[in-house]
């Protein structure tokens, strides 16, 4: 059986046939480097020529990113049909709701598309990113099961960046802060600090890069990650979204807050970000409460099952 793992109890693929989609598996472990990774997942989507823009290609990074590196995991997904590989990417973040609702919800622009049924061209073209994106290491850095090596850099940023063009981060005021230059930054931000936790806010956040360098750094520094509040926000939606899809890559906790705000207008999204995480909170108990409602029932209707002992007709004709 193929099994694949979102950091909680593995899916179940049913068994594995032959293969559909290729089989080698990524390359060999070691430091991953992001800038190729970025530079790869950029060649391959650009010689799809899909209309679909930057969007396609920074959303199946960021489903990707949500599963663990185990044995076997780059050649199930090698294996998979482009059609069983979309549902999968739309299964994970399912599971990622059921974890932590707020961010999965926040981080819909990067799974939303997969409720649609995909064209066999563009399932095809998803699978070519899947796999260039494996062949450069994704899962050894974002599926490690040490979350200090999960926050040793940011793919996400790295591949939303070098699929826009120079002029749209410019028009946007967008730019990547390189991964030394944030560690530097985090390490002034928190090394003197003698608090073990406290509430940071990053307004212009991008895909959450300094937040990335600040729990790495308040990790090797002996505090808990999970005790701090990480506030990021940024105007542009894909951006905001990545901050909760790295959010979950990087382990920082219950405490996140995402905002998609222009902060000129909106100088208090954290306020308007703690409202939504309360009420996507209260809905996810409410469903959750529901689901297991109707599970007990379907349980009490189909009676008590049967003993050891006791056959049924149709297994007494197969005798």
């Amino acid at each position: 059986m193929q099994q694949i793992s979102v950091f909680s109890p593995p899916m179940d693929l049913g068994p594995a046939g032959p293969p559909q989609g290729r089989t080698a598996p990524p390359v060999q472990r070691g430091r991953v480097d992001v800038r190729e990774l970025a530079e790869r997942v950029s060649r391959v989507w650009h010689a799809e020529h899909m209309p679909d823009g930057i969007r396609v290609p920074v959303r199946v990074v960021a489903s990707l990113a949500q599963l663990a590196d185990i044995p076997g995991t780059g050649a199930a997904l090698g294996a998979l049909a482009p059609e069983m590989l979309w549902r999968l990417l739309e299964r994970v973040w399912a599971v990622r709701w059921i974890e932590q609702p707020e961010l999965a919800t926040w981080a819909a622009p990067l799974h939303d598309w997969l409720m649609i049924q995909p064209s066999m061209e563009q399932a095809r073209s998803v699978a070519t990113v899947t796999y260039a994106a494996l062949d450069a290491g994704l899962l050894r850095l974002t599926g490690a099961q040490d979350a200090q090596v999960r926050r040793e850099a940011d793919p996400l940023g790295a591949v939303l960046t070098t699929l826009r063009s120079k002029g749209a981060r410019l028009a946007n005021a967008e730019e990547h802060t390189p991964s030394e230059v944030a560690e530097l930054l985090a390490r002034l931000m928190l090394g003197r600090d003698p608090l073990a936790s406290g509430s940071l806010c990053e307004p212009t956040a991008g895909t959450g890069g300094l937040f990335r360098a600040a729990a790495s750094e308040a990790a090797w520094s002996g505090r808990d990650v999970h005790a701090f509040e990480w506030a990021m926000n940024d105007v542009d939606p894909l951006a905001a979204a990545s901050c909760a899809s790295n959010a979950f890559t990087w382990d920082l906790g219950p405490n996140v807050l995402v905002g998609c705000a222009d902060v000129l207008l909106t100088p208090d999204w954290p306020s308007t970000a703690r409202k939504e995480r309360a009420q996507i909170r209260a809905r996810h108990a409410r469903e959750v409460a529901d689901a297991r409602a109707l599970a007990s029932m379907r349980l009490l209707m189909a009676g008590p099952a049967p003993t050891a002992g006791q056959a049924s007709p149709a297994s007494d004709r197969r005798v």
